[in-house]
């Protein structure tokens, strides 16, 4: 773990954000954060859930057509994420018509409810943070990276076809640029008990 840009002072209750890699454990590091107490926004499991609502199944079919959708009239996420994966206009479409307007929203009423408990930190698990300019939000931010054979080796357990991880990654903002503008660095490359220790001194830096 690597602190590269320390704050100047501990922080009262912060909101972190999470980022890095695609395929590089961020969940890992996400229940590391959970089990310390932290609340956890998991922005993936809000994609899933606002592409389940029917104005957004119907927008995201008018967008991209019929192929989009399964046998039951659901967002296929697999098949979308073929076509906005291979077009960056696509992609861009889709982000900042679809999933950032609606993400962003649920980042504000997820801070809004964190402010009111009693929870020690908001851990804002946002792969693309960045890219949708919810990075202002954060007192801290942690870049995960992993070696690239786990992360080849995660991503086929998830299905995805050879290359599909360099194809996504080339339509995201480069990670060298994510890697700088984090104040932290967990490299995701031991065990549970490695990533628990690394969260662990994080928390006690920044609480």
């Amino acid at each position: 773990m690597t602190i590269q840009n320390p704050k100047s002072k501990i922080q009262n209750r912060p909101v972190i954000g999470l980022v890095g890699q695609v395929c590089a454990g961020k969940s890992t590091v996400a229940a590391a954060f959970k089990k310390l107490g932290a609340e956890v926004y998991d922005a993936d499991l809000a994609v899933r859930e606002l592409y389940t609502r029917p104005e957004t199944i119907e927008q995201v079919r008018r967008m991209f057509g019929d192929g989009v959708l399964d046998k039951s009239g659901q967002v296929n996420r697999r098949a979308l994420g073929r076509i906005v994966f291979s077009d960056a206009a696509k992609l861009e479409q889709l982000t900042t018509q679809i999933v950032y307007p609606r993400t962003g929203e649920a980042i504000k009423s997820q801070i809004k409810q964190f402010r009111t408990s009693t929870a020690p930190a908001l851990l804002l698990d946002a792969p693309t943070l960045f890219e949708s300019g919810r990075d202002s939000v954060c007192a801290h931010i942690v870049y995960v990276t992993a070696p690239d054979e786990r992360r080849e080796k995660w991503a086929k357990e998830r299905g995805w076809e050879s290359g599909e991880l360099q194809r996504r990654e080339s339509k995201l903002m480069d990670d060298r640029t994510k890697r700088n503008r984090a104040d932290a660095v967990i490299e995701n490359k031991g065990g549970l008990d490695d990533v628990d220790r690394q969260v662990g001194e994080l928390w006690k830096q920044w609480l």
